[in-house]
């Protein structure tokens, strides 16, 4: 099991570290406290990011070309 810090997540997602912590709060994203370190495991990040995906019904490159 793969074990990420905010920082990497905020490196992975390129967000912010304050954007991470609202997710956190709000409970989208699961994360688990360590001593004074929160941690986010794979699992949960890819729940997360599940949960996040958005269906393109058109490709912006047609849309683009209509003009």
């Amino acid at each position: 099991m793969k074990i990420y810090s905010v920082f990497e997540v905020c490196e992975l997602l390129s967000v912010s570290r304050k954007t991470i912590g609202k997710y956190i709060s709000s409970g989208e994203l699961k994360a688990i406290k360590l001593g004074n370190q929160v941690r986010i495991t794979e699992e949960a990040l890819t729940r997360f990011l599940e949960l996040k995906e958005v269906k393109v019904l058109r490709r912006p490159i047609d849309i683009l070309n209509k003009k």
